[in-house]
């Protein structure tokens, strides 16, 4: 549930560092215009995964889009001017989400690319296996680029291996990420005390590596069980762990 805080004006304030369960796009009216300093989320590829939220992971090009341009609107909002966001896509549906993205108002830079070493079998019934997964790289306007930290992001391919769901483990999700890649991702776009926003948080990935670096977060999930999930693991982590050279100037 959402918190009861209210501004001066009446107005709902979402607390930072809490995990909110429901629907992003509501739940994102109430964050207020130009407050984000990074966007990282990964949405629903629409690749037929089964969710424990019961969404609809299987819907045509057009649907896929109307629905991806629903959220991005209010990410492009909500985004600081000149701020980054770093948006997941399967190559599969990538043309409807990057244009989904580009018509929410987001300027398109580039891709970066998470390598995975040990593969994963892909979708589309090929014989061939996805060993990369593609991030779209927007920004609010012209961006800023002395917000990237080079000693730590220094190129657009990231490797690092794929992590499978365990029955029974702390994050059964079809759609895991490791949190060593986050972090990457994150500490190369922001600085300690930034506020970072994952409108699809699943089993908690963005807000562990969140406090691990010492950033700020707002995580949404639609499903009450990936909430959960989330909370717990994110409660059980230490927090200002450092990453790489982080701590160097950037250039």
């Amino acid at each position: 549930m959402l918190s009861n805080n209210l501004n001066s004006r009446g107005e709902i304030v979402l607390e930072i560092n809490r995990i909110y369960q429901g629907d992003c796009v509501e739940i994102m009216k109430d964050i207020d215009d130009n407050s984000i300093d990074f966007i990282n989320t990964d949405p629903p590829f629409n690749v037929g995964l089964k969710y424990e939220s019961k969404i609809d992971d299987n819907l045509s090009s057009e649907q896929y889009y109307k629905w991806c341009k629903s959220w991005g609107v209010h990410l492009y909002r909500v985004l600081k001017p000149r701020h980054y966001a770093v948006v997941a896509s399967s190559q599969i549906n990538l043309m409807a989400l990057q244009k989904a993205m580009i018509d929410s108002g987001f300027t398109f830079h580039h891709f970066l690319e998470w390598l995975k070493p040990n593969c994963q079998k892909v979708f589309t019934g090929t014989v061939l296996f996805n060993r990369i997964e593609l991030l779209l790289v927007l920004s609010k306007g012209k961006p800023d680029i002395k917000l990237i930290n080079r000693k730590v992001l220094y190129q657009d391919v990231l490797q690092y291996p794929n992590e499978v769901p365990v029955p029974g483990g702390d994050a059964n999700h079809p759609a895991r990420r490791p949190v060593a890649l986050y972090k990457q991702i994150i500490a190369g776009f922001t600085k300690p005390g930034d506020l970072v926003l994952d409108c699809f948080l699943g089993s908690g990935t963005t807000a562990i590596a969140c406090k691990e670096l010492n950033r700020n977060y707002i995580g949404i999930e639609l499903s009450e069980i990936y909430c959960k999930m989330a909370k717990d693991r994110t409660d059980s982590v230490p927090e200002s762990l450092p990453f790489m050279e982080e701590q160097d100037e950037r250039e």
